[in-house]
């Protein structure tokens, strides 16, 4: 059978470059869909060359990067390439291969884009620094010592973050909780989806710029009786946001499910 596809810029996909190397793609887990793919292409020419007729083969390029996966982490599915590497200026296309249950693998091509430099992140897709100058700085070792102390403050954090979600979700037995909040706040037009995406990405940054709302922000949504929704990864999530949000002025980030919540819709299909 033949995968379905399409040509536009898949939605929701997340892809972060690391310098010296290493990529982490992420997508946000939707109902029944039970595998996220992507393969990436560096410098090729082409990715999905369209056949000249029903019954010719289709050659494409082989990806550079292939990764998939069925597991789902913080709701997310997340792909990692420790030692990928994409530099800047690079010419990048990838497809998207998202698979429902019961379903049809379903292939989303992007359009070619350029690595800008100030969308590389120093670091590793580990979580571990990297030095500017590693070839001539002198890094400090981190003792054991050291390594057990950040591994037992990790754990209490862990601890302290299951105890609160088991709290929150006997105080809110009898709610149909989200993991939703509403932003008081209008686009100067109607976006697209992922402008839609992008503007609430800069409007939370310029509100919030403690959080890294690239691996926080699953969605955004229109609300029917105004503003914009998002998603984020988890109920943890959401409660430290509307925590830190105490502090802003005129409250614009509010809980969702307390904003008439039989009256909001996400108009954008995904499908």
């Amino acid at each position: 059978k033949s995968r379905s596809k399409s040509r536009h810029r898949p939605k929701g996909v997340n892809i972060e470059i690391y310098h010296p190397k290493g990529v982490m793609v992420w997508y946000p887990y939707r109902a029944d869909l039970e595998l996220f793919g992507i393969e990436i292409y560096i410098n090729k020419n082409s990715v999905a060359p369209e056949p000249t007729s029903s019954s010719e083969e289709v050659v494409r390029p082989v990806c550079d990067i292939c990764l998939n996966t069925t597991e789902v982490s913080y709701g997310k599915f997340i792909l990692r390439s420790e030692n990928a590497i994409i530099r800047g200026r690079d010419r990048v296309t990838y497809r998207a291969i998202l698979k429902k249950t019961n379903s049809e693998p379903r292939i989303s091509c992007s359009n070619e884009f350029y690595v800008s430099e100030s969308r590389i992140l120093l670091g590793s897709v580990t979580g571990e620094a990297i030095a500017c100058n590693s070839a001539t700085s002198s890094v400090p070792r981190i003792g054991e010592s050291d390594r057990s102390d950040v591994s037992e403050l990790r754990s209490e954090i862990k601890l302290l973050e299951d105890i609160l979600l088991e709290v929150n979700q006997e105080c809110s037995a009898n709610q149909n909780q989200t993991k939703q909040l509403h932003l008081v706040t209008e686009t100067p037009t109607r976006y697209n989806s992922a402008e839609l995406y992008e503007f609430a990405t800069n409007w939370l940054t310029s509100a919030l710029p403690t959080v890294n709302w690239n691996r926080t922000m699953v969605d955004a949504f229109y609300v029917v009786n105004g503003g914009i929704g998002i998603e984020v990864a988890t109920i943890i999530d959401k409660l430290k946001i509307l925590k830190m949000a105490q502090g802003l002025a005129d409250q614009p980030i509010t809980d969702l499910d307390t904003f008439q919540t039989e009256d909001f819709t996400n108009e954008i299909d995904m499908w």
